[in-house]
């Protein structure tokens, strides 16, 4: 061990090499006095009721604390009570009508090694009192090859075993002990394996120890996530030829009863699977928008609560709200995400066939609402209106609107007050009427209510909010109409010959 590195807790290691010295650690909280081990360099204070100032005895290199008058007395390797409790029965016969206290005054520094997958395997110095975890970061930690379980602290003809995983994650110091002066940390390499995934909290594989059940491992894991299907879990195991073979668990009876007869041993391999539960405490909401009293998200039962209920809580219309324009705007959840696509036809119209110029027409112009009219159904009191709601759905209120919209050919286009009762032509005519390039056939009226396009001889009544459309006449080229025409005859010509030749 002469050639080893020595190490103190909280030292870097410099460059060029050696040991930087740093100030003592503080020690982990009170000093347990029953497992607290005495050894040499330990300092105690031992105070008489007739003396003023303490005497500072310290532990000596064969393990002895020489006390006054009574001489020197072993005290190494007992518990800081037990060497108290020897101390006191020395000395009561030198101390007779006097009083006497003996303390711990300061603990020792001492070297360990440690040594295997660290980073600095070899010798380090440590304050007492100190745990197998201080002991290997002094060292400079666990290197990736390394196992975080299994670790040994050798201790004479003992083996005690550390577990880091189960000290970091559970706060175990059962897995942690304290080392002394004559123990040996081994840190052995990784390599044997089991594996939990599924619904827990730290899934994947961990160092597999002699003695690991499935109690084990879900206890390393975290335990359970709430949404965990517990009695839907399931264990592979790898048989020597590599195939796989299912093994049976009761995985809830095996956490009820740690080592019992369903908290199956496992073998190097096994994988543990948990699976969740399908929407578990899923959170399910609408929202609101417009004139409502209290316009926001709502939660929902999905596919139960109904629009009249949700409209309740966000406490009723305004007065300023379109009763009948009321409409559910629904997205679809695996929508082909063509938004892409769209914003290049956009762009670049010439590219596009046909066919697809029809489809951007539709996407343009596709309505995401509810194709009921749900608004004009509540107000009549009709049940059908009172649909009922999904998640994410939103419950547009739109403000009551006292114009029409006419646009297009129209000499003064623009919004127009709202008169009940009237049609297209009445708005047509205060706009200031249609302009000499107005197609008066092709009038589309896009409906408030729907936004159904319908032409003008199908909207019986306008209502507040719709818009009515004057298209452009197409202009017409005589020269290209004749132009048009010889084609159309001279490819009739050609067929008729051909069918002649045929025949022949």
């Amino acid at each position: 061990m002469t050639d080893s590195p020595t190490l103190q807790r909280g030292d870097e290691r410099p460059e060029n090499g050696g040991t930087i010295s740093e100030p003592e650690s503080p020690i982990e909280g009170r000093v347990d006095p029953d497992t607290y081990r005495v050894g040499p360099g330990d300092e105690f204070s031992l105070r008489y009721s007739d003396l003023l100032d303490q005497k500072i005895l310290t532990v000596a290199p064969s393990g002895e604390l020489l006390l006054p008058d009574a001489g020197p007395v072993v005290v190494a390797g007992l518990s800081l009570r037990e060497a108290q409790s020897r101390v006191r029965e020395i000395l009561r016969p030198y101390v007779r009508g006097k009083g006497f206290a003996l303390t711990l005054h300061k603990t020792r520094r001492f070297r360990v090694p440690v040594l295997g997958d660290v980073e600095h395997p070899g010798v380090v110095v440590l304050q007492a009192p100190v745990r197998a975890s201080e002991a290997i970061e002094a060292a400079g930690g666990v290197t990736p090859s390394g196992a975080r379980r299994g670790i040994e602290v050798r201790r004479g003809g003992d083996t005690l075993s550390v577990d880091l995983v189960r000290y970091t994650r559970a706060g175990d110091v059962t897995v942690n002990p304290l080392v002394f002066e004559t123990d040996v940390v081994y840190v052995p390499a990784a390599g044997r394996l089991v594996e939990i995934q599924g619904a827990v909290p730290h899934g994947g594989r961990l160092d597999f120890v002699e003695g690991d059940r499935l109690s084990t491992l879900v206890a390393l894991a975290g335990g359970f996530l709430p949404a965990a299907s517990i009695d839907d879990a399931s264990l592979v195991r790898f048989k020597p030829d590599g195939s796989r073979e299912p093994v049976p668990v009761r995985l809830g009876a095996a956490i009820m009863a740690p080592g019992g007869s369903d908290d199956l041993p496992l073998v190097e391999g096994d994988r543990l699977y948990v699976p969740a539960k399908s929407h578990w405490r899923e959170a399910s909401f609408v929202r609101v928008e417009g004139e409502v009293a209290r316009p926001g998200p709502y939660p929902i039962e999905d596919g139960v609560d109904r629009i009249q209920s949700v409209l309740e809580r966000a406490g009723g219309y305004t007065d300023f709200a379109d009763r009948m324009a009321v409409r559910v705007e629904r997205s679809q959840e695996h929508e082909e995400p063509d938004s892409a696509f769209l914003s290049l036809a956009r762009e670049r119209d010439q590219i596009l066939n046909a066919t697809e110029r029809s489809y951007v027409i539709m996407k343009t112009r596709e309505r995401r609402a509810l194709s009921a009219p749900v608004g004009a159904l509540l107000e009549a009191g009709d049940k059908r209106g009172d649909v009922v709601l999904r998640r994410e759905d939103h419950i547009v209120v739109p403000r009551l609107l006292s114009v029409v919209s006419v646009q297009g050919e129209i000499r003064a286009p623009g919004l127009v007050p709202y008169e009940k009762g009237r049609g297209v032509d009445h708005y047509v005519k205060v706009a200031g009427d249609y302009t000499s390039r107005a197609y008066p056939s092709r009038v589309r009226v896009t409906l408030a209510a729907t936004g159904r396009q319908v032409g003008a001889g199908e909207a019986r009544e306008i209502l507040p909010g719709d818009i009515i459309w004057v298209p452009t006449k197409p202009e017409r080229n005589p020269w290209g109409t004749i132009r048009d025409l010889f084609g159309v005859t001279a490819a009739a010509a050609a067929i008729v010959l051909s069918v002649i030749a045929v025949k022949k």
